[in-house]
């Protein structure tokens, strides 16, 4: 029986997955209700796990963290004409009575929101109301204790949700503990997660994201990250989900704000003893390796001509887990070296609609 998180403080990695929730989730409305440029006008958060909304010291769960992020934003959403409503659901009744509570004290039941509650076993709930994020411009955020509830299914049911950006927690470390026992197996494929193969420990969330990467058909957009949480010797990890390659940027914009050397774990995932801001004897050796071959790579495809664009320059560097500050340096050694030409500066999500030319000089 998984041990219940909210009768005692938050954990480290409970905490550090909050923290990634909060920034995401306004990056989130930032750019559905902040930036006035999206025209869909229903939004509709789902946070299917919420427990009682707090730890037994006050320390904001999900549900606060979500329902003050909406309330800073309760001008913009009356003004504009937003439809907003928020799902709370867990398994036990006594987490949502507590929960109502909770929002009470925190002046939080009245808000630019309509809030609806249940009871229900996630998958019974989940069905009941998939129908209702079709119309919408959905977050989903799935905060399941252990990992018995992202099946190969419901990854099919969510991955067919357009406007539907997902966060979901992992037990990482657990499903390679024991991924010989009936419990993951009924599940989870743990024999297609590791293929025989048992990854390096502390990079086990990495493996499991890739498993959902394979379930994603040949040609369907559809884009994962993964992000590494440490807690004691136990690996955990956040799994984003999303048709659109906006929602990737912003996950991937909170992630590399949260660990500025690979933008992937809150630890040394590579064990490379790098320090961020710390000089090193030799130059490079201050570069994570995954950086270093993300700029080999990038340059690679570039002056093969696979990267005609800047909308082809766009989707690639997101699609690797990078940012375009992160692509920047390269394109810029490229022109100067007179090696590229072409507008290299503003590449951004717009340049999927409006792309630019970038030619590659005659070898």
């Amino acid at each position: 029986m998984p041990r219940d998180l909210h009768r005692k403080p938050f954990n480290e990695a409970t905490l550090a997955k909050l923290d990634l929730f909060r920034k995401y989730i306004v990056a989130w409305l930032g750019v559905f209700v902040g930036s006035g440029r999206v025209t869909k006008k229903k939004i509709r958060v789902f946070d299917l796990f919420c427990g009682p909304g707090e730890d037994n010291n006050g320390q904001k769960g999900s549900p606060l963290l979500i329902l003050e992020a909406l309330q800073r934003l309760e001008a913009t959403i009356t003004e504009a004409g937003y439809e907003v409503d928020v799902y709370f659901n867990d398994a036990e009744a006594s987490k949502i009575a507590q929960l109502k509570q909770t929002l009470a004290h925190a002046s939080l039941t009245a808000g630019p929101y309509s809030l609806h509650f249940s009871s229900k076993d996630f998958i019974k709930t989940f069905k009941e109301l998939r129908p209702q994020m079709l119309n919408s411009a959905n977050l989903l955020l799935l905060d399941q204790n252990g990992v018995r509830f992202f099946t190969a299914a419901i990854f099919h049911e969510i991955r067919t949700l357009e406007i539907t950006d997902t966060l979901v927690f992992m037990s990482a470390s657990y499903v390679l503990r024991f991924k010989d026992e009936p419990e993951i197996k009924r599940y989870l494929e743990a024999e297609k997660i590791f293929a025989g193969k048992t990854p390096a420990y502390h990079q086990v969330h990495r493996t499991i994201v890739d498993y959902y990467r394979s379930l994603v058909p040949a040609g369907e957009r559809y884009f994962l990250a993964p992000f590494s949480i440490r807690s004691g010797s136990n690996i955990h990890g956040i799994i984003f989900g999303s048709q659109n390659l906006k929602g990737l940027e912003k996950f991937l914009e909170t992630a590399w704000n949260l660990d500025k050397l690979r933008g992937e774990a809150d630890y040394d995932i590579d064990r490379e003893g790098i320090v961020e801001g710390q000089t090193t004897l030799f130059e490079g050796m201050d570069k994570p390796r995954k950086t270093q071959v993300f700029e080999q790579q990038f340059e690679t495809e570039l002056l093969d001509g696979h990267l005609p664009d800047t909308g082809a320059i766009y989707d690639y560097v997101l699609q690797q887990g990078f940012l375009m500050k992160h692509a920047a340096r390269v394109l810029r050694r490229l022109k100067k070296n007179g090696q590229i030409s072409g507008n290299i500066s503003g590449i951004e999500y717009s340049s999927l609609r409006s792309p630019e030319p970038i030619r590659v000089a005659a070898k």
